[in-house]
């Protein structure tokens, strides 16, 4: 079987999908006295776990190019922690959301047979911004990643 030389299309299409949709539920989030309504963040985050499901399925179902590999056993590794705690984290901050929608009657305020309750938002509030801060944290060394192999190793 020939190990293709570029990812399907269709995957970087649903990469790129992901990103646009993480960042933009993340940044159009409503906390800290934000003005975005809660219904784009939920609708953005909504979408974002139905790339993510199908991301995945395509990424298990069809060939991929062999793994970067940069000569470094150690920065090999960590580019494939990264990978997996990016997918990790936003599994987990599409969780901790759909439990906060849950208890504060989210879902029926966007769909208008309902309104917002308060719910107890002590814990799970943080636990959903500590996701977004590590996803920004692994983001930020997946892209460092990706520099170091355009513009260092060049090797595409």
């Amino acid at each position: 079987m020939d190990t293709p030389a570029r990812y399907n299309p269709i995957l970087v299409v649903l990469h790129w999908l992901t990103v646009i949709l993480l960042l933009g539920a993340g940044l159009l989030s409503d906390s800290e006295g934000g003005s975005s309504p809660i219904s784009i963040h939920m609708v953005l985050g909504s979408l974002l776990l139905l790339v993510l499901v199908i991301r995945l399925i395509m990424r298990f179902t069809t060939r991929r190019p062999a793994r970067a590999q940069t000569g470094n056993p150690l920065l090999d590794k960590l580019g494939e922690i990264v990978h997996v705690g990016l997918y990790f984290f936003a599994f987990y901050i599409l969780t901790i959301g759909a439990l906060i929608a849950s208890q504060r009657n989210l879902v029926g305020y966007v769909l208008g047979t309902g309104s917002v309750s308060r719910g107890n938002l002590a814990l799970l509030r943080p636990l959903h911004e500590l996701g977004w801060f590590a996803v920004l944290g692994l983001l930020f060394l997946h892209v460092a990643g990706a520099l170091y192999h355009q513009f260092i190793l060049k090797d595409n």
